[in-house]
């Protein structure tokens, strides 16, 4: 209860300063899954100069992101971060530091390593996940028999502390999403966050993305037709996506615009296995080297570039404290009038709402635990 007493007075104080930041760490481009929708997939060629980050270093990049942006949050990817061989090491590194540690896997190698991710104190878990279908999953992934590995992995999670998440693709292998949420069920998942597809080139070195796969060249109804499936999906088991980002979707999809703008740069980063700090991974170029960030970097213009849900929806559920960092700063300049306009904005309204619901969805979840 103290510790986590504590995590909370820390987050509320960098309320000031627009809330805590969140970091995408994808620490090697080496992935031993197929996916026909990704580029990482270790038989397409894409990955010719193999990677993993220099753990060695980990330690000094994480302080400098928590010093300079207020850095509390960091995601494990990859390519498939398991297969980096100090990765429980580096987890340890974030938690001893304050920074609480997720990752997302195809959990192939899970069952062999969950005891020393455990041994981290990591509390949240991404598996993917890319159809209702076990034979059709594991087709894709190229990994005969992980859904079996997966379903070991869950049992022991409970005891463990840890809460499995099923990472979804909206893809054309999701046929029946009330059936999917049934499955993940099944499978020992608590809950469900869904990524949207990609299909033109990302601008970073990341590589989740596909410009020849019929699995994500999606029309326009196909997709509305799939966030219709997400609704459906969260009658069956949770679903960790705010409805107000499927709606922000929605609204991308039948012109009429987002509400909400994507607060990469300033409060989600993306750093890859090179130690290059990018806005995100849609990018189309570095901010910089980690080691020469600094916060006048930081990128503050309303962006709408891309539908990458973990920047857009993490936006959504920041998007208050943001204002009330903003709101803190005009005060300081003088600037009553701004200050009490950078409050009054609408969508504070849905960003409260979003982080309400998130919430609920954690109690029920350790409730569930």
């Amino acid at each position: 209860m103290t510790a986590t007493r504590s995590g909370l007075m820390d987050l509320l104080s960098l309320v000031p300063s627009g809330g805590p930041a969140i970091l995408n760490a994808s620490v090697t481009n080496l992935c031993n899954a197929t996916c026909d929708f990704c580029n990482f997939a270790h038989d397409k060629g894409f990955v010719t100069d193999r990677r993993s980050m220099d753990a060695t270093r980990f330690a000094e990049s994480l302080a400098l992101m928590k010093a300079q942006a207020n850095l509390r949050f960091v995601t494990f990817m990859g390519g498939e971060p398991l297969l980096h061989p100090r990765i429980a090491e580096m987890m340890q590194t974030a938690t001893d530091m304050g920074v609480q540690p997720t990752m997302v896997t195809n959990g192939w190698l899970l069952p062999g390593k969950l005891d020393a991710l455990a041994a981290t104190s990591i509390s949240t878990i991404f598996i993917s996940i890319d159809s209702e279908d076990a034979s059709a999953h594991e087709k894709n992934r190229g990994l005969k028999g992980v859904c079996e590995r997966i379903r070991e992995s869950t049992t022991r999670m409970a005891a463990l502390g840890i809460t499995p998440i099923a990472s979804v693709a909206m893809t054309r292998l999701v046929t029946d999403y009330r059936a999917l949420g049934h499955f993940l069920k099944e499978l020992g998942f608590a809950a469900v966050t869904f990524s949207y597809p990609r299909r033109a080139a990302l601008g970073s070195s990341s590589l989740v993305w596909s410009e020849d796969s019929d699995l994500v060249d999606m029309s326009n109804a196909e997709l509305l037709a799939a966030f219709d499936g997400v609704e459906q999906t969260r009658e069956v088991i949770p679903v960790h996506n705010p409805r107000q980002g499927i709606a922000d979707m929605r609204r991308r999809l039948t012109g009429e615009g987002e509400r909400f703008t994507c607060h990469a740069g300033y409060k989600y980063f993306y750093m890859d296995w090179n130690y290059d700090l990018w806005r995100c991974e849609d990018w189309k170029a570095p901010i910089c080297r980690v080691w020469d960030f600094t916060p006048d970097k930081m990128m503050r213009d309303p962006c709408q570039a891309c539908t990458t849900d973990c920047y857009r929806d993490a936006s959504i559920m920041l998007h208050f404290s943001v204002a009330l960092g903003d709101s803190f700063a005009r005060l300081k300049e003088g600037r009553i009038g701004a200050a009490l306009g950078a409050l009054a904005d609408k969508r504070n309204l849905g960003s409260i709402a979003a982080v309400i619901g998130h919430g609920k969805r954690l109690k029920g979840l350790v409730g569930a635990g």
